[in-house]
């Protein structure tokens, strides 16, 4: 049960359709504005999102998964309390949380934060990025990627709201405190050597709880979801050494086509989706729009990449990967925001940041069917 003032509440069930595969609804609720809605696999479901205040009757919210019909039940749970339910094909599932035993989780990893870089925001002032490196301990996948200190935040109030009304929610360690600019010079190497030393225990002390480590926001913000691997680099020069190309697919506007030298043990391949541009999510522009943006950009700048990674088939011990980009579709929706298309067009980004008119006669496309830009 929570409370009318526990604020900000999550609540995540997972069904298993015919085909073996797992869909995951989830719910948020503020038990104080009343504000909630429901999502399937990432996607509100419509006519979900409203208000369900401590001042009304329990609340009914019908979905759909997989071809199951379900629904999700806000109750009232005494004068000041709510509790929740969620049904499909008229069984009850068991919440994620309430679902977790004793036993050893499927998931383990090995975290750390090892370094801290200084990188120009939009506006050209000095942004602190924390290094984390990750590596999940069931197949071995590892991957380094930047995260601001905001980022460690988010995920700490996104994993309290999930734990609001559970006994491990007293397990949560409490996130190192924010300090306020005006009395601390954020950009001092003391002040982020420590800040650096802070969240790495904060983070080995999070993924060290059962309850947690099962977590969907946690997997997203290690950069190991599942079948993909987030990736961030850190770009001091007008290059960010590849070449990208507009994709069809709407939810990812620019591919990684072709790598240059400085990209050599950075971990980006061709094929990997160009996510987030100095912490602003790709999901949403245009490719025009996030060519334009990468060229604006101060320098240095955090650029991050999404990337599927094989998955060991437990019966052939051998990698597995999609062939149609479904599953990294999937996750650049999850850590994307609206839709939006882009046409066909290559995009070299090149070291001295200028727009260029292709060789061929300008608006015509070249023997490959693409429209070519130098950056």
């Amino acid at each position: 049960m929570v409370s009318i003032l526990d604020g900000e509440v999550h609540r995540t069930w997972n069904v298993t359709d015919q085909n073996d595969a797992q869909h995951k609804i989830s719910l948020y609720h503020d038990t104080v504005t009343g504000v909630r809605c429901i999502t399937v696999d990432y996607d509100e479901v419509p006519g979900s999102m409203g208000t369900s205040s401590i001042l009304g009757a329990s609340m009914t919210l019908p979905f759909q998964v997989a071809g199951m019909d379900g629904v999700v039940l806000i109750l009232r749970n005494g004068l000041f309390g709510f509790r929740y339910q969620c049904k499909v094909d008229g069984r009850f599932l068991r919440e994620a949380n309430d679902a977790i035993t004793e036993t050893r989780p499927a998931h383990e990893y090995e975290v750390d934060v090892v370094g801290h870089v200084t990188a120009s925001s939009s506006g050209g002032e000095p942004v602190a990025w924390y290094l984390l490196s990750s590596k999940r301990l069931s197949d071995g996948a590892t991957t380094m990627v930047h995260r601001r200190y905001r980022e460690f935040a988010s995920l700490g109030d996104s994993l309290a709201a999930s734990l609001k009304g559970h006994v491990a929610s007293r397990l949560l360690p409490a996130l190192p405190g924010r300090h306020l600019k005006l009395l601390i010079d954020h950009s001092d190497p003391t002040f982020l050597d420590r800040r650096q030393r802070n969240l790495a225990r904060w983070i080995k002390a999070v993924v060290a709880i059962p309850h947690v480590v099962e977590s969907a926001p946690l997997h997203t913000f290690l950069g190991l979801a599942d079948g993909a691997r987030e990736i961030s680099v850190f770009v001091k020069t007008r290059s960010v050494g590849c070449t990208l190309q507009a994709n069809e697919n709407m939810n990812m506007p620019a591919i990684v086509t072709t790598l240059k030298e400085e990209m050599d043990g950075s971990g980006v391949r061709v094929g990997d989706v160009l996510t987030k541009i100095n912490g602003y999510p790709t999901v949403g522009m245009s490719f025009k729009q996030a060519i334009e943006t990468l060229r604006q950009a101060p320098r240095p700048l955090v650029v991050h990449f999404l990337q599927l990674v094989g998955v060991k088939n437990p019966a052939t011990g051998e990698a597995k990967t999609s062939s149609d980009g479904s599953e990294l579709e999937e996750k650049v929706k999850e850590a994307g925001a609206s839709n939006q298309g882009s046409s066909l067009v290559d995009a070299d980004l090149s070291a001295d940041g200028l727009l260029t008119e292709p060789p061929q006669e300008k608006g015509s496309p070249n023997a490959d069917g693409f429209y070519d830009a130098a950056l």
